[in-house]
């Protein structure tokens, strides 16, 4: 099962984060939906890093595997930490929109430019329609924005 969820998180990152540049299918297949994902941005607690994503793949009420990474490449998995009320509202609760995963891109951006800490914010992904088709890129880019994309890059 993990070596599953480590095959489904590589092929995530790979596409989203411009590690394989696959164009959007045209015959994407009915029932291309995203896995439930809870994505955590925050402060980094390494201080060549400004930030880090924790990316929790759930099963139902709970975290099936947890990874964090301080910039694109480099993915550790790790316990999870996050409280069980917070996933059980990704798990049973409204997804996250592109609309706010967008907002949270510049308003990152604009803190970052002006030297503003950094904030927690979580996102819940789940059913996205077309996501091997080119919904994932659209959904998962914007959240490591500004990441560097590799340890040799930090910024």
């Amino acid at each position: 099962m993990l070596t599953r969820h480590f095959k489904t998180f590589g092929a995530i990152l790979g596409v989203s984060l411009g590690l394989l540049m696959a164009a959007p299918s045209a015959d994407a297949q009915f029932g291309d939906l995203s896995p439930v994902l809870l994505v955590e941005s925050g402060p980094s607690d390494n201080n060549e890093y400004r930030r880090m994503v924790f990316v929790k793949f759930l099963s139902g009420n709970r975290v099936g595997v947890n990874y964090k990474a301080y910039n694109r490449t480099e993915f550790i998995q790790v316990p999870n930490t996050t409280p069980q009320d917070v996933i059980s509202a990704c798990a049973n609760g409204a997804a996250t929109s592109l609309s706010e995963i967008r907002a949270f891109q510049r308003s990152e951006a604009r803190a970052k430019r002006s030297g503003k800490p950094t904030e927690v914010k979580r996102f819940c992904i789940k059913n996205i329609q077309n996501w091997e088709g080119g919904n994932r890129v659209k959904y998962l880019d914007p959240i490591f924005e500004g990441m560097p994309h590799a340890a040799s890059l930090n910024n």
